[in-house]
């Protein structure tokens, strides 16, 4: 994603169940929109960071979600993921395949032994997808961050490379 992806981003951060399902306040106008962009996706690059994608629709390229590493710890070889999708696509299997991918690239590319992820404990989607992928539950993170003014939690999740690596293993029958 680009700064040309501006309109987008507002657009997108700004739906309410993109703001609640990823616990951070909607953009207010186009400059803390801009400020965004910069900060969680152009500088998270250019800083070596992390990674910031946008999800497209395969007949179009019409961005419909972001998907993305940050936290990036080199040495200890681990980051953390965020995603979001336009409520629209929920239910069509696209964030399983694009989180797939980006699994993937992490444990392949940038030699991660560790992702992990937290989602709000409302996000019951989000911790079935996570779920879904092979990630465990270890546990809660009590007042963890703030949304809409009030204390909450955090769900933590984790994926091994090891367990990445027996899960594609099973599901291609080798053993």
């Amino acid at each position: 994603m680009t700064m040309d992806d501006l309109d987008f981003y507002f657009k997108h951060f700004s739906v309410r169940e993109i703001e609640e399902g990823t616990g951070y306040p909607a953009p207010r106008d186009l400059d803390v929109a801009r400020e965004e962009v910069q900060r969680f996706i152009i500088n998270l690059f250019e800083h070596g960071l992390g990674y910031r994608w946008g999800i497209a629709r395969k007949d179009d390229d019409q961005l419909i979600g972001t998907c993305g590493f940050y936290l990036w710890d080199k040495e200890v070889r681990k980051a953390e993921i965020g995603y979001d999708l336009e409520p629209r696509c929920w239910g069509q299997g696209i964030m399983t395949e694009a989180l797939g991918e980006m699994l993937r690239f992490g444990f392949e590319e940038m030699d991660l032994n560790r992702i992990q992820v937290k989602t709000a404990p409302w996000n019951e989607r989000s911790m079935r997808l996570v779920r879904r992928l092979g990630f465990r539950k270890e546990g809660v993170l009590r007042d963890n961050f703030v949304f809409k003014g009030e204390l909450q939690d955090d769900v933590l999740f984790s994926l091994l490379k090891r367990e990445w690596d027996e899960n594609r293993r099973k599901a291609a029958g080798i053993r």
